[in-house]
């Protein structure tokens, strides 16, 4: 009787035991597909940084002052990194000797550092040190070829008036540039 009631508890534990075993084996599944996809993404940063202030620099010359609320280093497939700015970002470019030339600021940005290209989204507004001052959605930045430009509306407000574009394209200090499909109002003094 000692032996039928040890078999039996033992029978009692390890049933649920065994079929626990057998139903997580029976349950995992490895599509190779779907574990290389989970694993080429980068969903979080590999460098994070709050406040943060950064010179560009050519032969020891301060370029470009870059600040930002937060930025996110993310490496992607084959090596490509870019930096994002979730909350914003503003760049402010300088000549030789140091002045202001022109800015820009954005409510969100990217920056893919392999291609040298900026994506500015969300209220961007450019000036120059004419004053002028570029108002849009959407801005790139083409950071070798030292052009910005844009495909979507945007607003200048000059000294002479102001025009609107559907899109336009600069060199990167944002003192010549063109209009597509430009459209405005010029303001007129009149003569007494």
């Amino acid at each position: 009787m000692k032996k039928q009631f040890k078999n039996i508890v033992n029978l009692l534990f390890k049933t649920p035991v065994i079929i626990g075993v057998l139903m997580f084996f029976a349950s995992c599944e490895n599509d190779i597909k779907k574990v290389q996809e989970l694993t080429a993404k980068q969903d979080s940063a590999i460098v994070s940084a709050r406040n943060i202030e950064m010179y560009y620099t050519t032969n020891g010359i301060n370029n470009i002052l870059m600040k930002a609320p937060l930025l996110n280093r993310y490496v992607q497939d084959k090596g490509k990194s870019q930096l994002e700015f979730p909350e914003g970002m503003d760049l402010t470019f300088y000549n030789q000797e140091g002045s202001i030339t022109s800015t820009i600021r954005a409510d969100y940005s990217i920056y893919y550092e392999d291609e040298g290209r900026w994506i500015a989204k969300f209220n961007v507004v450019a000036t120059n040190e004419k004053g002028e001052t570029l108002n849009t959605e959407y801005l790139i930045w083409l950071q070798n070829e030292k052009k910005i430009m844009s495909d979507q509306f945007v607003k200048i407000n000059t000294a002479d008036g102001i025009f609107y574009g559907d899109g336009f394209e600069s060199d990167q200090t944002f003192s010549s540039w063109e209009l597509v499909n430009m459209r405005g109002t010029i303001n007129i003094q009149e003569n007494e």
